[in-house]
């Protein structure tokens, strides 16, 4: 069991000096093991005592997990859909429908629903074919999604990736009726979020987007982001001054940049154990 002895603050979602309490969140409080033993949240924004006399009073309201998500016959639309009709959902995998007809064709995905406001689908997981000669032309993305390329060779992939480290693609097809929105993590490169704008990651169109800094995962070059996007042979790359993150799947030429500081240099984060990346869109 917890033990509290001071009034304890969601201080992750709101400080008590700047933010208000926002009314429309609802904060678990309490959970019930098997056994009937109840637990106290460590972040519930009530103190112990002030807990256990609403309970006594009987001031307290009983609640209904949504099922939206968590069957294929309660699909939601994506994973904005989701964290629009159930903002207390965690990042995990559900079952979306992003052609909103028929349930039968919805699939399960993962959903990051803490990263930049949540909402983002997983659609690619990737990792690299030599990470550890990473300027050396063996090394190239892997697998790759089924956008349009004339010279590639990593293996192919059509199926959705449930996880951070599940190495798959789902059918590029598929994206745009997602959304337009995407969102870049890496545990080698800084995470960015882009908009587009005359480019498109989605659409395959080169030309400019709007970019920002969601994590810092360098020490170099902090603040750098991306400007445009173009579709190059062996893939599609995002640059600032130069390339910044570069996904080229061929095992032959070139190799896959992933420079933080946007110079197309080898300023990735070096030594790591299971480098990848992932994109997701909303």
């Amino acid at each position: 069991m917890f033990r509290f002895t001071l009034c304890l603050f969601l201080v992750s979602v709101f400080s008590t000096t700047s933010r208000a309490l926002d009314k429309n969140i609802r904060y678990k409080v309490l959970e019930m093991d098997p056994k009937g033993n109840l637990y106290l949240h460590k972040t519930a924004f009530l103190c112990k005592n002030d807990i256990i006399k609403r309970l006594v009073s009987g001031k307290y309201n009983l609640v209904e997990s949504s099922p939206i998500g968590l069957s294929k016959d309660s699909s939601a639309l994506n994973c904005k859909d989701l964290k629009t009709k159930v903002p207390s959902a965690t990042s995990g995998v559900y079952w979306i429908d992003p052609d909103a007809g028929s349930h039968s064709n919805a699939f399960q995905a993962y959903c990051d629903q803490q990263t930049d406001g949540g909402g983002w689908t997983l659609v690619w997981s990737y990792t690299f074919t030599a990470y550890s000669s990473f300027r050396s032309n063996a090394n190239a993305v892997t697998p790759r999604p089924a956008w349009t390329v004339n010279n590639a060779n990593t293996r192919v992939s059509t199926k959705v990736p449930l996880s951070e480290t599940h190495y798959e693609a789902m059918n590029f097809a598929l994206w745009r009726t997602i959304g337009t929105r995407f969102l870049i993590k890496s545990n080698i490169n800084n995470w960015i979020a882009c908009k587009e704008g005359p480019g498109s990651l989605v659409m395959q169109k080169a030309g400019s987007l709007s970019c920002k800094l969601v994590k810092q995962v360098s020490k170099q070059c902090a603040g750098v982001v991306p400007k445009s996007i173009k579709m190059d042979t062996y893939g599609p790359y995002l640059s600032s001054s130069s390339l910044y993150y570069y996904f080229d799947g061929y095992t032959s030429a070139n190799w896959p940049t992933h420079d933080p500081c946007g110079k197309n240099q080898l300023n990735q984060v070096k030594g790591v154990v299971n480098p990848h990346g992932n994109i997701f869109v909303k």
